[in-house]
């Protein structure tokens, strides 16, 4: 694991755009954005390019805004705690950890191991319609992810 985890104070830039009729969501479910001391409530949706957060409307009238993380920079994936067998310290609920060069962005998804499943399968698949093209770090131990072996199982056939 690296020791280089980007700071979790979040970019001051504009909205993010919305979902255009071109994208497909992959996954949506509702979330917590919590970095900083005030955490936000919304959407997180998964597409074929990014990740997109969108506030609930109250927690947009309180200043939240649609942030985007383009997949092409996110540099690591983490399960916290590391293993869904341990119990997280301060009574804290689990967390899914997206960095990018610049950001961690902490979210707290109701389905966080299927998020950290679908992320892992989506860059496995870009990776094989583009090899060379990178994939993050996922740091998570103590998950057999059955769908992942099967899908390496059949390329290799």
């Amino acid at each position: 694991m690296s020791n280089d985890v980007p700071s979790t104070k979040l970019p001051r830039n504009g909205h993010a755009p919305k979902l255009g009729p071109d994208e497909t969501v992959l996954k949506k479910t509702s979330t917590d954005l919590n970095n900083g001391w005030l955490g936000r409530h919304g959407q997180l949706y998964l597409t074929d390019d990014r990740i997109l957060y969108v506030p609930t409307p109250l927690d947009h009238l309180l200043g939240a805004k649609r942030r985007e993380i383009p997949l092409e920079d996110i540099r690591a994936v983490e399960r916290w705690p590391l293993s869904p067998h341990e119990i997280p310290r301060g009574a804290k609920r689990p967390r899914l950890f997206i960095d990018t060069a610049e950001t961690r962005y902490i979210f707290l998804p109701s389905d966080l191991d299927g998020w950290f499943d679908l992320i892992q399968l989506v860059f496995y698949k870009r990776d094989k319609e583009n090899p060379g093209a990178g994939r993050p770090e996922f740091r998570r131990t103590g998950v057999e992810n059955g769908l992942l072996i099967t899908v390496a199982a059949l390329e290799s056939d």
